[in-house]
């Protein structure tokens, strides 16, 4: 199935793989390096179409060979990166991480990374930078592709004709473009992720195999090959993490790719060709693909056997030993494997050597999640901070009613909400506790202490949703919509209950000192407010804080707003484990400066405590004063982990605002101006 030899291409691998692995190895200045992977998408398109259209063409097109040709392409080398870079997880990871580097280990055997990481990289799952098999996402958007490409592809050209197939593709790939354009404004991450806002980079390659092109001068393919790289090289240095991607962002690398391609069909003098066919150039191209799948895993790992993020040299010295791993990869199970004689020659035998290696990865998974994690035995000290920044120790009461921005829908209303005394709580509550995750957090403690009281209560939460009416929550992972719909949902909920305190939570940061980088709030209730800029989001919070609070009044309710706690740069438990693991003193974890730890907050609160003074029917308790006071802000004492994550309180210390008398005072002032404004009223 082999095409011929195009050096140029191998040299465009090269600086498709060279522009990732500089990325990820935080090398500057490549700081758009990711785009990279779509580079290696419009080559990819590329020479599997033409190796399609030429069989196709010639009548011996068969999908058990195009499977054949793929297994022994892809199979090797990515199991035993799997398998290599699982045994080093067992002895580097804890024993939380090691059950979610298991998680992780059956999709990217299953070529579905892509989707499960799309679902799980939230404010409850591990964070990019902790997950060694994260790059496997872009290999398991090709093998998709190429599930349905193949005969979709025969298709065409068999009962219609090239011209007809070119027409359809070219349909396809600008309904793909525009479709990944839309998502990329309303959910980011599913357009980063997932097959339909990446396949028209694919259908570009493809394309460019199909057409057939007239005949070039070789001026004018050097000067288009000149221009394309340009159109690479520009974002790799240019973009950025906050660059919106893909999209039509996404254009001038995959149109950039395109045109080196294009100009080597017609000359391999230009000067592009030329530098692309260096030796140096394809070698690297050579080893591309398996120094993609080596890198990153061997970054993730060192940075979490060292404790801290890597040097510069040292992440240059991580990147020469996946150099080297490479070059064997590809010596001796690349090269020996991708042969048609592979394995005896017998078809049946690389089928079913396949078929056991992901059935091999399924019982590995298995086994890790019978054993709990893997080998690392970690300090009590450090078990316990483990057991705090464990996922499911978030669940530890029953809340089921934290509603999933991916599941919630209007419908499902009448199910949403959380009782503390659930019988009595159905039709009507004391107490409503509205907001993101972070009064699922705290709701570990209040429900218990109302429960105590004899107040019955309801909490309507949804994580990264906070709880502002009027306005359009911009996040990276979910469309606006759901987060306007649910809140709009509560709002009638909180109507219909007729409670006498409506207490707001949230991670108030988010839209104050940390807006940007997709995370928005926009508003069509006055001019300006649908820009997106941090400046405006911070006045649309403002306003949509006082309409919320007022729409509460006029239900009947006093509006009790909790400013939020502190914010950690690192995680206590994180901060704890890494020192336990490295036989580091850890007893400075817990504890950082005042003004470090109010950086992102204190905008927040200072928002909340100028609406207070204007808004009678508003009572505000800053939470961050219960764990800061003028010098130090304090995330533990001894074993005792008062945050689950940087800023998310875990059980304890939702127990030690509970305990607070400082928040009881201020709940019964709000309770207080409940009654009087009903006694008011009657």
């Amino acid at each position: 199935m082999s095409l011929s030899y195009r050096a140029d291409i191998d040299g465009l691998r090269a600086i498709a793989v060279g522009s990732v692995v500089l990325f990820h190895g935080h090398i500057p200045p490549f700081t758009g390096g990711y785009v990279g992977v779509d580079v290696f998408f419009v080559i990819s398109g590329y020479l599997i179409t033409s190796i399609l259209d030429r069989d196709i063409t010639a009548r011996r097109f068969s999908l058990v060979d195009f499977y054949d040709h793929r297994i022994r392409r892809i199979f090797p080398a990515l199991f035993v990166v799997l398998a290599v870079v699982t045994l080093l997880a067992a002895f580097v990871l804890t024993p939380r991480e090691m059950m979610q580097y298991a998680r992780s280990l059956g999709p990217s055997a299953l070529f579905y990374a892509n989707i499960h990481f799309e679902s799980v990289l939230d404010y409850f799952g591990p964070r990019a930078d902790e997950v060694p098999l994260l790059h496997l996402w872009s290999l398991a958007v090709e093998e998709q592709f190429y599930i349905l490409f193949p005969v979709l592809l025969f298709l065409l050209m068999r009962f219609g004709t090239r011209t007809f197939a070119v027409i359809v593709l070219a349909v396809l790939t600008l309904a793909s473009l525009v479709y990944s354009q839309i998502t990329v404004m309303e959910a980011p991450w599913s357009a980063f992720f997932l097959l339909p806002s990446r396949a028209w980079e694919l259908f570009a390659g493809s394309l460019l195999a199909l057409v057939r092109w007239p005949p070039l001068p070789h001026r004018a393919a050097g000067a288009i090959g000149i221009a394309g790289i340009a159109a690479i090289l520009a974002p790799v240095f240019l973009y950025s993490k906050d660059t919106t991607f893909p999209g039509l962002s996404a254009l001038p690398p995959v149109l950039g790719s395109a045109a080196i391609i294009f100009a080597g069909m017609h000359t391999q003098q230009g000067i592009v060709q030329k530098v692309l066919g260096h030796p140096w150039f394809t070698y690297v191209g050579r080893i591309s693909y398996s120094l993609y799948l080596w890198h990153w895993p061997l970054l993730v790992l060192a940075v979490d056997y060292k404790g801290r993020h890597l040097t510069y040299l040292q992440a240059g010295g991580v990147i020469l030993v996946a150099i080297v791993f490479s070059a064997l990869s590809l010596k001796f199970v690349e090269t020996p494997l991708r042969r048609p004689s592979a394995l005896g020659g017998i078809r049946l035998a690389r089928f079913g050597a396949g078929a056991l290696a992901i059935a091999l990865s399924f019982g590995v998974v298995a086994l890790i999640e019978y054993k709990g994690g893997g080998f690392r035995t970690l300090s009590a000290r450090a078990q316990a901070a483990e057991d705090v920044a464990n996922t499911r120790a978030r669940n530890a009461i029953p809340n089921t009613c934290v509603n999933l921005r991916r599941t919630w829908t209007a419908e499902a209303a009448a199910r949403m909400g959380c009782a503390a005394a659930p019988n009595e709580a159905v039709k009507s509550a004391d107490v409503v506790v509205w907001g993101d995750s972070h009064a699922g957090a705290l709701y570990q403690g209040l429900y218990g202490m109302l429960n105590k009281d004899g107040q019955t209560a309801r909490i309507l939460s949804m994580p990264a949703c906070p709880p502002i009416l009027g306005v359009d929550a911009i996040h990276p992972q979910y469309p606006a919509r759901v987060c306007t719909e649910f809140n709009n949902t509560a709002m009638e909920e909180i109507r219909r209950l007729k409670p006498k305190v409506v207490i707001l939570v949230g991670r108030w940061s988010m839209w104050t000192a940390r807006a940007g980088n997709h995370f928005w709030l926009t508003t069509k209730d006055f001019p300006g407010g649908e820009e997106r800029s941090a400046e405006m989001t911070a006045k649309v919070f403002e306003y949509g804080i006082a309409h919320t609070v007022r729409e509460i009044n006029a239900a009947g309710a006093v509006a009790f707003v909790l400013g939020q706690p502190p914010e950690f740069a690192e995680a206590p438990v994180r901060c704890v484990i890494r020192k336990e693991k490295s036989g580091g003193d850890s007893g400075s974890c817990e504890t950082i400066p005042a003004a470090e730890g109010m950086r992102f907050v204190a905008a927040s609160n200072g928002i909340l405590t100028r609406l207070a003074a204007t808004e009678p029917g508003m009572k505000v308790f800053l939470l961050s004063s219960l764990f800061c006071d003028q010098s130090v802000c304090r995330g533990g004492g001894g074993n005792d982990f008062y945050f689950m994550d940087e800023h998310h309180v875990s059980s304890v210390g939702a127990q030690l605002v509970m305990e607070a008398p400082g928040f009881w005072a201020a709940f019964d002032q709000a309770m207080e101006r409940a009654r009087k404004a009903r006694s008011a009223t009657n």
